[in-house]
């Protein structure tokens, strides 16, 4: 009875021995099968930053090319030529409350009137924003001749950032007219409205072709703005080149009309404003 004992005994302490062994065995095959997720997900993540991080250098690099610079500075001149325009509209309105008898302390406009005021003539602001105005108009054209006449100065960043540079030029100054009463507010809203579509159009084009070229991988890191990566360029219709010269032209007449000397014909302008809104509508 006791040999009995001492054999059952036994035979559990086995089973416990054996059943311990196999829980440790089943957590070593365990960690061992888990150690490559970790491995891959490491590695795809490294991979991301690395691809990040080349997108950011691309455009930096891309960056510093002569067009670029000068689309750039585009850009940084518009907000400028904006406030240079509205201050002469309140400048323009102290005028008016002053010959009507009002107090201009009284206006609203009276605290930006007097910011240019005192630094400039007045009767000089109009010709001075026509002249900045012409001057980055130029800068528009010679961007694409150099990038023309000289290849290697020529980007895929470039092809996104002028039409960029176009839009925000455009749309600021036309809502900037829009609020100085030189340009209608329907026409305005047009153009703005053409222009977001357009922008979250080629958006998702790019997007979409990125990341088919990425293929079927780990899309979720992949740098749509990629100078280096991205297989679309952007180039505009004849219609669309032809819709912005008209836009910049209008804008040139309504900051002209302000200039004492120039007198702008308004059967002119409402005619130059339909026309302008049908190849607005047509290059869409």
């Amino acid at each position: 009875s006791e040999t009995e004992n001492v054999h059952k005994f036994m035979h559990v302490i086995r089973f416990k021995i054996d059943k311990k062994n196999n829980n440790d065995t089943e957590s070593t095959e365990s960690n061992g099968a888990e150690q490559p997720n970790d491995e891959n997900k490491n590695a795809t993540t490294t991979t991301a930053s690395a691809m990040n991080q080349r997108a950011a250098g691309a455009i930096l690099t891309q960056l510093t090319s002569i067009p670029n610079i000068l689309t750039l500075s585009r850009i940084a001149a518009t907000p400028y030529l904006s406030y240079i325009l509205i201050t002469h509209h309140h400048t323009k309105q102290i005028s008016n409350d002053v010959a009507a008898g009002i107090d201009p302390s009284s206006s609203v406009t009276a605290s930006a009137g007097e910011a240019i005021v005192t630094h400039m003539d007045p009767s000089s602001i109009p010709l001075y924003a026509l002249s900045l105005f012409l001057l980055m108009g130029f800068t528009d054209f010679l961007d694409g001749f150099i990038a023309r006449k000289f290849p290697s100065t020529s980007t895929v960043l470039g092809t996104y950032l002028d039409p960029f540079a176009d839009k925000v030029f455009i749309s600021t100054l036309s809502l900037t007219m829009w609020y100085t009463e030189a340009l209608p507010g329907a026409l305005v809203g047009l153009w703005i409205a053409r222009d977001v579509g357009v922008f979250f159009g080629a958006y998702y084009l790019v997007k979409q072709e990125t990341l088919k070229k990425a293929g079927s991988g780990n899309t979720k890191n992949v740098a749509i703005m990629d100078p280096q990566n991205t297989p679309l360029k952007i180039e505009a219709s004849l219609l669309s080149k032809i819709n912005t010269c008209l836009q910049i032209g209008l804008i040139a007449l309504g900051i002209a009309g302000e200039v004492p000397a120039v007198t702008i014909d308004a059967d002119l302008m409402t005619s130059l404003c339909w026309i302008t809104a049908g190849t607005t509508v047509g290059s869409t």
